[in-house]
């Protein structure tokens, strides 16, 4: 299993990567712009595999996952080059912001066809927020079971000489199920034998205990309740592209909010949010989805290809974003900004952005040990 998660992971990583940079290619190509080299992999190149007959070179990289495009005069600030019919930085403002957001329309669009795909076979629903979660159960897609959740089990009682630990779940007592208002402090008396129907690492037990003198077992509870069922949704051929654009639209706004929050929790607080993942995260979600089949493997890449397009269309340097709002201020100002402090922006926000991945990698390695 270890072997395909590590295959899944690269090929997801990859194909998301691919499919933004072809959309930068194929917009570069229809502008004008010569394409020096379409990159399988991440530096250092590997081999050169072919040339084809507008001289762009087809690379392969050591690092086995994403891509990048090299377009002539992207980040030059040559004069010669900067002039030049072929370069990027020749072109109208329309062609280059054209190339700039071809690639996350590129990620949008990844999504919305593999969301279309679930819709019209049938796949588990998006439960992002709590609220998602309240309207499935709701309509009935989700089935839920009250439970008791152990928080904490108070050293030498009668539960403390059970398996039974903190995080654990009862769902049975005596034999009658557990249910929203399940109060134990009237139930037993003293001495009393206990039957409990649990859950302890993941498997049903029947644990038998007796209370103390004072009818106590000797734990902290809680009423909650677990998801015990997740049904398909689908709906016709007809409708399921417009259910998934609504659907694509919906979580990119979540993202937004989210991506906001990260933001303000670097920030202010310098921690990484527990819902942040950086590829170390995203190996280890792989592996989960890859264990649920198929489908929640293509469920889990819409996901990702929405957040990198969210993330790549925000305007920080490096970042699509960032290059758009320099076209954006020189469609404003009517005056191209210097090229040579344009690359030097870029390249700080590249650094930046590293840091932060590392940041983010560091927290994730930290958690897989926690």
């Amino acid at each position: 299993m270890i072997i395909v998660t590590i295959i899944a992971f690269l090929v997801v990583f990859s194909v998301l990567i691919l499919v933004h940079e072809i959309g930068h290619f194929v917009m570069a190509r229809k502008a004008g712009i010569k394409v020096e080299e379409f990159g399988i992999g991440l530096p250092p190149k590997a081999k050169v595999l072919f040339k084809d007959k507008h001289g762009t070179a087809y690379t392969l990289n050591w690092i086995p996952f994403g891509g990048f495009v090299r377009m002539y005069g992207e980040d030059s600030y040559d004069p010669k080059i900067v002039k030049d019919n072929k370069s990027f930085a020749s072109k109208s403002i329309l062609r280059r912001t054209s190339v700039i957001v071809a690639g996350v329309v590129m990620n949008f669009i990844l999504a919305w066809v593999i969301i279309t795909i679930g819709f019209t076979f049938g796949m588990k629903p998006f439960l992002v927020t709590d609220s998602d979660l309240e309207v499935a159960v709701e309509s009935g897609i989700v089935e839920v079971q009250d439970v008791l959740y152990i928080h904490e089990i108070i050293p030498e009682s009668p539960i403390s000489s059970t398996n039974l630990k903190e995080g654990d779940l009862i769902l049975e007592i005596n034999g009658d199920a557990v249910t929203g208002s399940t109060d134990l402090s009237s139930m037993f008396s003293a001495n009393q034998m206990v039957g409990l129907k649990a859950i302890v690492d993941g498997e049903e037990q029947v644990i038998n205990v007796n209370t103390n003198d004072n009818a106590k077992l000797g734990f902290t509870l809680s009423n909650e309740q677990v998801v015990v069922d997740v049904k398909n949704i689908s709906y016709p051929i007809y409708q399921a592209p417009y259910e998934a654009i609504k659907e694509v639209g919906r979580l990119s706004v979540l993202t937004v909010q989210m991506l906001g929050d990260v933001i303000v929790s670097l920030v202010a607080k310098f921690t990484v949010p527990e819902n942040v993942a950086g590829p170390v995260g995203i190996a280890k979600m792989t592996h989960y989805f890859v264990q649920q089949g198929l489908m929640a493997v293509l469920q889990f890449t819409a996901l990702i290809s929405i957040s990198l397009g969210v993330i790549n269309i925000m305007p920080f340097p490096a970042l699509d974003g960032g290059r758009f709002l320099f076209i954006v201020f020189e469609a404003i100002t009517r005056k191209k900004p210097s090229a040579k402090w344009e690359a030097l922006i870029h390249s700080t926000g590249f650094v930046l952005l590293m840091g932060l991945i590392f940041i983010i990698t560091w927290n994730d390695i930290l958690n897989l040990f926690k």
